[in-house]
C-alpha cells in the first residue's frame, strides 16, 4: 500500500500525510477527477502518483520537495474530463 510506504519512510524523510474522502460533497471535483485512480497522491499541490509506489519512487519525490526541486508528474488522472469527451462523442455518432 502506498501508505505504508510513506510511513516507512516517514523517520528518514519526514512528511506529513493528510487522507481526504473524495466521496464528501465537498470534494466533488476530486471526485470527478480520481474515482477510478485512487488512491492518488499529490506533493506540493502537484500531482506526484496514483495506484502505487516503490521506496525508491516515494524517496525520490520526498527528497525532491525537501530539496524544493519537486515538479509535478505526468499522467494526472481525470476521469470526467473522458467522460465528458466520450458523452460529446456519443452525441454526435
Amino acid at each position: 500500500k502506498v501508505k505504508d510506504v510513506l510511513v516507512e519512510l516517514r523517520d528518514e524523510y519526514p512528511h506529513s500525510l493528510e487522507q481526504v474522502d473524495i466521496t464528501d460533497a465537498d470534494h466533488s471535483d476530486w471526485f470527478s477527477k480520481y474515482k477510478y485512480d485512487i488512491p492518488v497522491l499529490h506533493l506540493e499541490n502537484k500531482f506526484w502518483i496514483k495506484h502505487r509506489t516503490t521506496l525508491e519512487e516515494a524517496s525520490e519525490g520526498l527528497i525532491e520537495a525537501r530539496e524544493g526541486t519537486f515538479q509535478g508528474r505526468p499522467g494526472e488522472p481525470d476521469a470526467g474530463a473522458i467522460e465528458r469527451k466520450q458523452a460529446e462523442r456519443e452525441q454526435r455518432s
